[in-house]
């Protein structure tokens, strides 16, 4: 397996980012090899590329709360080790939104971690970043990943998916239980498979994306509204866009 030095972590960050940048980041770190400093150092490096104004964003999901019922502040994140690590990082903050919750560290940290019901909402996470001409970075996997196209989708009222609240409780250790829920836009068949990569492959041709290499895959870097546009045209194109064929492998 390849080994990344933090150096050279940090080199890609500090090259594909800016200081104030507010960026959400998607990473699969195995895919790209073995880092040197660990999850902490690739933190860390994100954190230093964007310096002391910037914002780093991860999505923390627990989707489990769909069968359970049930969510806690401190359940630790179902999106992978990175994005746990980033959620025990001192002066970490998380939203409490059971199923998709995000955790911010910067000076928006509390702007990027308010309660919402829908991906469109004013105070939805991923509303904020393109508001605020943040940037999204995908780490070590493809555009398929990014999960912006739901705004896309949500706007364009995408006939697979629908509407539905998942209710549960909040359960926050000395404190009584109460009532929490959240609305989402899900799609209505589980087996229903999509795919966004036609929003990146549409970046990549108008030079709107950033690629550079790193270990065994590399580092995607382009802005949330790029991003939402190209996934917005391509629905407006097709609206089947995003469906993935049951015959496709």
């Amino acid at each position: 397996m390849t080994t990344i030095s933090h150096q050279a972590t940090l080199s890609a960050f500090k090259e594909a980012l800016e200081p104030g940048d507010d960026v959400f980041v998607h990473a699969s770190l195995g895919r790209i090899g073995h880092f040197e400093a660990g999850p902490d150092g690739v933190i860390e490096a994100l954190c230093s590329a964007v310096g002391a104004s910037g914002t780093v964003i991860m999505m923390t999901d627990t989707r489990s709360f769909a069968e359970t019922g049930r969510f806690s502040m401190a359940q630790p994140s179902e999106t992978g080790l990175l994005t746990e690590r980033f959620r025990l990082t001192p002066g970490v903050k998380r939203s409490c939104v059971p199923m998709v919750s995000y955790c911010a560290k910067g000076p928006k940290a509390e702007f990027y971690t308010e309660p919402y019901n829908s991906h469109l909402d004013e105070t939805a996470t991923l509303t904020r970043l393109l508001a605020e001409d943040g940037k999204i970075m995908l780490l070590g996997i493809g555009y398929g990943k990014c999960t912006l196209y739901h705004l896309a989708e949500e706007r364009h009222c995408s006939p697979t998916n629908f509407y539905k609240e998942f209710r549960g409780v909040l359960a926050e250790e000395g404190k009584p239980e109460r009532p929490i829920s959240q609305r989402y836009f899900v799609r209505k068949d589980l087996n229903t498979r999509k795919d966004p990569s036609v929003a990146g492959r549409m970046l990549e041709e108008r030079a709107l994306a950033t690629v550079l290499p790193l270990g065994n895959d590399a580092v995607r870097v382009f802005r949330a509204r790029d991003f939402d546009a190209c996934c917005m045209e391509a629905l407006n194109t097709d609206p089947n866009a995003f469906l993935v064929s049951s015959t496709a492998k």
